[in-house]
């Protein structure tokens, strides 16, 4: 399995060199974060229920329109093995993106650390609050966006 060599994967995918088994362990390790993801989502209380509803619409349209390129680049009805494919390059790229995030993520925990010198913290509540849920429908489009495009490059290399 691999959890970070795109490349590799790629080429394996592309010359039909996993087995059975390898195939089952990413849909394993999809399933696992998939559940991770909805456990983690019961700590994250629904704050705004219009953000929330534009949010998952925007998901829903960027999912149909992902999967449908992704789809097309594979080859469309003559493509072969799609899912699989799709399924076991979702876990490389998943894991650079959430690296990625997380790393933006804590730069962003130190620029507000170094600028409290500069602005009251008890202000910035009052800042950020109006904003909190349109930067984070953003971020999920942003993210979302990345995902899909790397999983059409993904694609786009195993049928080139």
């Amino acid at each position: 399995m691999y959890f970070w060599n795109t490349n590799k994967l790629i080429d394996d995918l592309k010359n039909e060199r996993l087995a059975t088994s390898d195939y089952k362990n990413y849909y394993l390790a999809g399933g696992v974060g998939g559940l991770l993801m909805v456990f983690c989502m019961r700590f994250s209380p629904v704050t705004n229920m219009i953000l929330s509803t534009i949010d998952i619409v925007l998901s829903i349209i960027m999912l149909i329109i992902g999967i449908n390129l992704c789809f097309r680049v594979n080859g469309g009805n003559q493509g072969r093995q799609f899912l699989n494919r799709l399924i076991c390059i979702v876990l490389p790229i998943s894991i650079r993106i959430l690296l990625v995030y997380f790393l933006f993520f804590i730069f962003m925990i130190i620029i507000l650390v170094f600028s409290t010198r500069f602005i009251d913290i008890s202000q910035t509540k009052k800042i950020f609050d109006p904003y909190q849920g349109w930067i984070t429908l953003a971020t999920s489009m942003l993210i979302q966006t990345i995902m899909y495009w790397r999983f059409y490059v993904a694609l786009k290399k195993i049928n080139d």
